[in-house]
């Protein structure tokens, strides 16, 4: 439940209708709440707050209707310059980070506060009688006009949250950021490791010869994977489950997700299966919940924008290179991520396929360093990153995926660099990386 809270949390967050849509129903309920007040209290007789009073029904839809008339005016111009943001940012930075401005809580509040002032005084011209003596609204009134101020302050923020949003370095700030937090989650420190779940070689390790293969039923991007509920099934049914996919690939609706070794014999095929992939979210695009490759992908995909002939910003393949090689190496300090889980009573339960360094390094640098091969200052900087990179990489394994990349890079820079200068240098560079990883 708790996994499907979180997952659910997170698609809400990343809809642009959530925010203001609970912000109108608040003025919508506000509106008629204020109108209730003012038929009972009569602010407008108590001493100092003689000013606020409006003398006749026409002058309060007079004013409400110059509010909603001017609020909704500005929300379809803050609607325009948002879509406009989302086309830059989809053009120069690419598709993915679309997400990322429609997440902006800045961009929603400013929307939402437009529209809910203008439901607010709709709704408040509605409740307002044609009998001067019966009630003064002097409440809903006024309130009207304290939204009206506010919508001017959030309009001066919104206009400069986007002129913020839209900037190259802030935007691998926030990106970044998402992708520290999820290293922190998904890459536990030591003294918060899970002492029952463990790593080992799976070409070694023996489940057995009885086995039940489940596959997807549709296609879709692994979103999520409830490991605890999948633990806790194999426990009642007293079988163990070897996971076949990780979150951020792409299931086919044929792909084998799952095999469940010595499954439950009161439970038919179909019923295994359908527990199984109850446990496995699907959905049209990848996420950030539980798969670190999501944000790395994006820092890489600005940084080959960046190095586009079109483009040509190796500034901004910089910035991009530093905060990738900075997440790696969080990665190289953090314990590998256990892949076998058990139970209370130390029984092995659930299996499953995790990611090594090798595997994030790659996604990390590999397109960074197909599409830079020919530029010599992005491969200095590359290099050099590594260099810092290497102090820290004490596993045998982490090292050998090191030693591989340093190969592929001394391949392309062969054949890619031409200047003499870049050339020496490289070679000094590559001849150090080498010696800190012996």
């Amino acid at each position: 439940m708790k996994h499907r809270f979180l997952h659910l949390s997170e698609r809400l967050r990343a809809s642009f209708w959530v925010i203001p849509a609970l912000m109108m129903v608040a003025a919508l309920l506000l509106a008629q709440g204020l109108l209730a007040a003012d038929r009972v209290w009569k602010i407008d007789h108590l001493p100092g707050f003689g000013w606020l009073r409006l003398h006749d029904p026409d002058s309060a839809r007079a004013l409400l209707g110059a509010i909603a008339g001017s609020t909704i005016t500005v929300a379809g111009t803050v609607f325009s310059i948002t879509t406009v943001a989302l086309t830059l940012a989809s053009n120069q930075f690419g598709p993915r980070l679309v997400r990322n401005f429609i997440r902006d809580r800045g961009t929603q509040v400013s929307l939402g506060i437009f529209l809910s002032t203008f439901i607010y005084a709709l709704m408040s011209m509605r409740g307002i009688g044609s009998d001067p003596l019966e009630v003064r609204h002097t409440l809903t009134v006024t309130f009207a006009l304290l939204l009206t101020l506010g919508c001017i302050a959030y309009l001066i923020y919104f206009i400069h949250n986007v002129a913020q949003s839209i900037q190259v370095d802030n935007i691998t700030f926030h990106i970044n950021r998402e992708f520290r937090s999820a290293l922190e989650t998904i890459y536990p420190r030591e003294e918060a490791r899970d002492r029952r779940n463990t790593r080992r070689d799976l070409r070694t390790l023996k489940l057995g010869d009885d086995s039940l293969c489940v596959r997807a039923r549709n296609e879709g991007y692994v979103q999520m994977i409830n490991r605890p509920a999948l633990i806790d099934w194999a426990k009642a049914h007293n079988c163990r489950v070897q996971l076949l996919c990780h979150p951020g690939i792409f299931a086919f609706h044929w792909r084998p997700v799952a095999r469940v070794y010595d499954p439950p014999r009161d439970l038919d095929s179909q019923e295994i299966a359908n527990d199984i992939l109850n446990a496995i979210t699907l959905g049209p695009q990848a996420t950030a919940e539980q798969d670190i490759i999501f944000s790395i992908r994006q820092l890489a995909q600005i940084a080959v924008r960046a190095l586009s002939p079109g483009i040509n910003d190796p500034f901004t393949a910089y910035s991009c290179i530093d905060r990738l090689v900075d997440g790696v190496g969080i990665v190289l300090q953090r314990p590998p991520l256990p892949n076998c889980f058990h139970d209370d009573q130390e029984q092995l339960r659930l299996v499953v396929d995790e990611l090594d360094f090798a595997d994030v390094l790659a996604a990390a640098l590999d397109e960074i360093r197909e599409y830079g091969r020919g530029s010599g200052v992005v491969m200095r900087h590359l290099i050099g990153a590594l260099i810092e990179l290497a102090d820290i990489c004490s596993r045998d394994e982490d090292r050998r995926a090191l030693n591989a990349l340093t190969e592929r890079l001394a391949e392309d820079c062969e054949n890619g660099i031409e200047d003499r200068f870049d050339i020496a240098t490289i070679e000094k560079q590559l001849s150090t990386l080498r010696r800190t990883l012996k």
